[in-house]
């Protein structure tokens, strides 16, 4: 049996994914930071405990890029009992860097203090040890979850250092920030428009996807990862790799959007 769930947290409303397999468990980001990766983990245990089984499940950690809402509860969620967290070559070879470049961004925004206070100081603390899953360019890394095999495709666009997690035999593809619902996708500097829709011809040539998780908002289909495609694609056509500020799409009807939430998938 296999269960998978999002849980969307703020600040930022990232989403987070928890798939439970036999024999282990997956976190796909830890959120924005310690108040977000302990109730990650410990939801991920008792999910485990719910499908049964004869011992508790190691949990791991999939980081879906470099951006502070989505790596900041990693070194947490690691002290909570995480026993691996898998990235991408880019992600752990700037690891140092930018954390002290996020922490000092997220130092001087507009965020709660209740936030803010709840980070380290150090950037430092914010490190975790990182197995890379692109040891050679192209590679697709497999991890089997007990009944539930995982590929990770480390893809590019909207940073340097994305990784998209799929799940064939579910037809589920947790996207990080590839793929953005209801709040504009973001291209920063480290954004590449022509590496961004290479990346969502990608993910639509899954055959078996379906459900396509993104970083915030609510689950998308096929349809709406082709629009955003279109979306890119025409901003790349005009301004190149420019920073730009692409269009807001939303998902039709009507959904659940309070945060936190929790949104079962299987």
């Amino acid at each position: 049996m296999t269960r998978v769930s999002i849980l969307s947290f703020d600040p930022a409303a990232v989403n987070c994914g928890i798939i439970v397999g036999t024999d282990r468990s997956l976190l796909v980001d830890a959120g924005p930071g310690p108040a977000a990766a302990a109730p990650l983990v410990e939801r991920a245990g008792r999910l485990g405990e719910e499908i049964g089984g004869s011992r508790p499940r190691a949990i791991e950690l999939a980081i879906t890029h470099d951006h502070w809402d989505h790596f900041f509860g990693a070194a947490a969620a690691v002290s909570a009992g995480v026993t691996a967290v898998y990235a991408s070559s880019s992600f752990a070879a700037d690891q140092d860097a930018t954390a002290w470049i996020a922490l000092d961004g997220v130092a001087d925004g507009d965020f709660p203090d209740e936030y803010r206070s709840s980070l380290p100081t150090d950037p430092g603390d914010l490190i975790v040890d990182v197995s890379p899953v692109d040891p050679t360019p192209g590679d697709v890394w497999h991890l089997d979850l007990g009944d539930c095999p995982v590929e990770f495709h480390v893809l590019g666009g909207h940073s340097t250092a994305d990784l998209v997690v799929r799940l064939p035999e579910l037809g589920i593809v947790f996207t990080g920030d590839l793929v953005e619902e209801a709040d504009a996708p973001q291209a920063g500097a480290d954004a590449s428009l022509s590496e961004w829709a290479s990346s969502l011809h990608t993910l639509l040539s899954f055959p078996e996807a379906r459900t396509f998780v993104p970083g915030h908002g609510v689950p998308v289909d096929r349809d709406f990862v082709s629009r955003q495609l279109a979306d890119i694609e025409g901003m790349r056509v005009d301004q190149g790799d420019a920073e730009v500020a692409l269009p807001a799409r939303s998902m039709p009807g009507d959904h659940d959007r309070t945060i936190p939430r929790e949104h079962r998938l299987v």
